[in-house]
């Protein structure tokens, strides 16, 4: 529990997650049905860019501040930049005006309707009480303190059945890939009809493909994976790309996240080996 998003919040994985999440989110929305969400690693769903903790590790000003800098960031990522725009109502082309950067249970509810629920699991103590000051007193929601693990045990399937899960640990195990990788096969087992994103830092990128093939012959439903790479992964005490593995991706989702990826790059991706990636894990059956 030593991680704080925090320092963190804004970098090039969350831009490249939060992007994705918009896509998968705006997916649920086209259809009548209600929906259930869950986000098993919270942290304060919402975050001031101006916060001491966030100046200190001023991830934000190569992540999403280079994104805003360019003013065709609002016509390359319409979904990203109203979700922006709506929490930062100054926002200029160009990037003024951004003080408030939204985690995604902020994310998550926006894209709640009547009918639709929400659970945004939280360990750390500190962080689910300013999580609950952030995004709490919606009866849609609900904000629990407890293990990720054990949660995505006990909060699956939901109901309603239709719906999204994400899973974005801290990565602060050695063993956290195997460990992430059994959780999210045996949430699947317990959820096959739904949909699951599972955010992941790319360092190494030759132990990432193993892990993901290896994965993949565990049994895996249609499951794409997106990667963005600011520089080569051969440094693995550097995060060098980050990536996400979506279960159940809806239809036509790889088509439509061709062009805001390629857009990522060119804003996110300046150094040697900066690369994307966008294809089937697993396919689809005809």
């Amino acid at each position: 529990m030593n991680y704080r998003h925090a320092y963190h919040v804004g970098n090039h994985g969350d831009v490249l997650k939060h992007v994705v999440l918009l896509h998968l989110l705006e997916a649920l929305r086209a259809k009548p049905a209600p929906f259930h969400l869950l986000d098993s690693h919270a942290g304060i769903g919402l975050y001031d860019l101006a916060a001491d903790a966030t100046q200190r590790g001023g991830e934000y000003r190569l992540g999403i501040g280079a994104v805003l800098a360019d003013p065709q960031a609002a016509t390359a990522l319409p979904l990203y930049w109203a979700a922006l725009k709506q929490l930062n109502p100054a926002l200029e082309l160009g990037g003024a005006g951004l003080r408030h950067y939204p985690g995604s249970p902020w994310l998550m509810q926006q894209a709640l309707r009547e009918a639709d629920r929400l659970a945004l699991v939280e360990l750390h103590p500190e962080d689910n009480e300013t999580l609950r000051i952030n995004i709490g007193g919606d009866a849609r929601i609900g904000i629990h303190r407890r293990d990720a693990y054990e949660a995505l045990r006990g909060l699956l399937p939901p109901t309603p059945r239709r719906g999204l899960a994400l899973i974005d640990p801290a990565y602060e195990q050695r063993d956290e890939f195997e460990r992430i990788g059994r959780a999210l096969l045996a949430a699947h087992r317990r959820w096959p009809v739904g949909q699951i994103a599972l955010w992941y830092p790319i360092k190494d990128a030759g132990s990432v493909d193993a892990w993901a093939k290896a994965l993949a012959r565990d049994g895996l439903p249609p499951s794409l994976r997106v990667e963005l790479l600011i520089r080569a992964a051969t440094a693995p005490d550097r995060l060098n790309g980050s990536g996400l593995l979506l279960l159940n991706p809806p239809w036509r989702l790889d088509q439509q996240l061709k062009g805001p990826l390629a857009y990522l790059l060119t804003r996110l991706g300046r150094e040697p080996g900066a690369a994307t990636r966008l294809e089937w894990l697993v396919r689809p059956k005809d």
